[in-house]
């Protein structure tokens, strides 16, 4: 995961002023959603001639432009591990030489460490448990989305703006708070990831994109891992969750719960609408919108 750099933080502070997403943002400089946002992360360096392009495109001030630059100055690509255990550092640091003679047992208990979504699940109907985590009722995570409309001030609109509240408003309660946009080959299958611990959530770049256009499936896939982020990031995993478990100690059945009622909250829902009507009004997809309507009726 990465952390924003002094350009990132400085082209950040720009976007957000001109209420631009990383989407908008690319599309104005022709180049991909997932660059756009390496480079805003610094997991890419900053090339030549894109400072030049986000000076045209935004048509900065010379003030701006003055900020822009001395932040590109300062940028400098490196990997703070000072506040890391001596122990995490070694691992860091074995990555750095050679993530290819790490065992594959190794990588793939790593691997299992970060909260996803893949593309071959269906919400709700998921073929795979989740982590381990500590038990919550439907009833209680029902109220906590109620809880994160509100605070977003969307307690009374249909259509939640799961894009913008991920991409603009969360990084006002959570300080640092990185949203990272990766390329399909980097995401391994993978639509969505949250790394306990750190700060950050990522959506695949055609996932986010979709979501972008008001696409329900990705909307919810953009919900879901939104709910990792605020329920399970600071979660100490023991191991994952198996068939044997209460499925409400089931991470990924918690964030589709959270999702559902997020996306389509109780009060909102008029009785009698049908699965279709209720997927137009609040941007799911329909088997979204069925789940819950039938949820609510029962």
């Amino acid at each position: 995961m990465a952390k924003l750099t002094p350009f990132g933080v400085a082209l950040r502070k720009l976007r957000i002023e001109r209420e631009l997403r990383l989407f908008d943002l690319a599309e104005k400089l022709g180049k991909s959603t997932a660059m756009v946002s390496a480079i805003e992360t610094g997991r890419k360096p900053i090339p030549d001639g894109f400072l030049a392009e986000l000076i045209r495109v935004l048509s900065l001030t010379a003030a701006e432009h003055k900020e822009l630059r001395t932040a590109k100055d300062r940028t400098q690509k490196v990997v703070n591990v000072e506040h890391l255990a001596p122990d995490s550092r070694e691992v860091v640091a074995a990555f750095a030489r050679n993530p290819g003679e790490l065992p594959s047992d190794l990588l793939e208990q790593i691997r299992k460490l970060v909260l996803k979504s893949s593309d071959d699940e269906t919400p709700f109907r998921r073929k795979r448990r989740g982590m381990l985590v500590p038990p919550l009722s439907r009833a209680k995570i029902e109220v906590f989305a109620a809880n994160v409309r509100s605070r977003f001030g969307c307690s009374e609109i249909p259509w939640f703006p799961i894009v913008e509240v991920i991409e603009f408003w969360l990084s006002a309660v959570v300080p640092d708070f990185v949203l990272e946009i990766w390329g399909r080959e980097a995401m391994r299958g993978d639509e969505g990831r949250v790394v306990p611990s750190y700060k950050t959530l990522i959506l695949r770049e055609d996932v986010y994109e979709k979501a972008c256009k008001k696409d329900g499936r990705a909307r919810f896939t953009a919900a879901h891992e939104l709910a990792h982020f605020l329920m399970h990031h600071q979660v100490a995993f023991a191991r994952a969750s198996g068939d044997h478990d209460p499925i409400y100690c089931d991470a990924e059945w918690q964030a589709d719960t959270f999702a559902g009622h997020l996306m389509i909250p109780r009060h909102l829902c008029a009785g009698g609408a049908s699965p279709e009507q209720v997927s137009a009004l609040f941007g799911t997809s329909v088997q979204a919108a069925t789940v819950m309507t039938s949820r609510y009726a029962s």
